[in-house]
């Protein structure tokens, strides 16, 4: 069976970590499987929002240590490997559609930089989250020395890389890096609900709105972008169909166009 799978569901796009034995440790064969997925989510315009979540008892575990042992392993073989967790994590970033992480159980090392990299993370409240990659030696990839701070402030970003401490999804709604921190029974549930929430939005507004976010700009440039982005988005079929439901007293329904 794959070690990713993909389960689609009207304009959600489900994507699953499969190694449970393996607490969805990841290794090449899953960093792989996962950019497909990811660019499938790209390539098919009625996608709206891409769920992220781990099969059995965890998100992700990080590296599969077990593997990393071995001797046959050569430094192009570690650079791959590095470059496959970079790329999954900005495809992440990146993606022109919502990104919602849906965490249970452990979310460690490269389980938690897929998981921050996400736009919406959706913890259960007892999960467990955490950056050990400095106390075992290893180094933390996925642009998470640039979004962590941008998540949760300098200071805080510090204490986690630095130190490495474990924290649960409780902490972490607390400290404004995830949305919600329901209890596990209600995870699912919880991560639904949001879902549909952004499937049912403009989707031309929210590429657009992904991709302002994550540019590093001043005011100056802020403020022409956000009028070249205002004037192309009241251009489309959306913005009239949004103005009419408002007028209307409706929901509206936005068709990417």
């Amino acid at each position: 069976m794959s070690v990713v799978l993909g389960e689609r569901s009207g304009p959600v796009l489900r994507i699953v970590l499969n190694r449970p034995e393996r607490l969805n440790a990841v290794s090449e064969e899953l960093y792989t499987e996962l950019l497909n997925q990811l660019q499938a989510a790209v390539l098919d315009s009625s996608v709206r929002c891409v769920v992220l979540t781990g099969a059995g008892r965890a998100f992700s575990a990080g590296a599969d240590l077990k593997a990393h042992r071995t001797a046959d392993r050569s430094q192009a073989d570690r650079a791959t490997y590095v470059a496959l967790g970079q790329q999954v994590c900005e495809r992440i970033q990146k993606l022109p559609v919502p990104v919602v992480a849906e965490v249970r159980g452990y979310a460690l090392g490269a389980g938690a930089e897929m998981a921050v990299s996400a736009d919406f993370l959706v913890m259960a409240e007892d999960a467990k989250m955490g950056f050990p990659e400095v106390a075992l030696g290893t180094f933390v990839g996925g642009g998470v020395t640039h979004r962590l701070p941008r998540l949760v402030g300098l200071r805080k970003a510090t204490d986690l890389l630095l130190l490495g401490e474990r924290f649960t999804g409780a902490q972490a709604v607390q400290w404004g890096l995830a949305h919600q921190a329901p209890p596990e029974a209600e995870l699912t549930a919880v991560t639904d609900r949001l879902v549909s929430r952004l499937s049912s939005l403009a989707p031309l507004s929210v590429r657009r709105m992904k991709a302002a976010l994550a540019r590093d700009s001043g005011l100056d440039d802020a403020l022409q972008a956000e009028a070249k982005d205002l004037l192309a988005v009241m251009g489309t079929d959306d913005w009239a169909e949004g103005v009419a439901a408002f007028g209307e007293g409706r929901e509206p329904e936005f068709l990417g166009r």
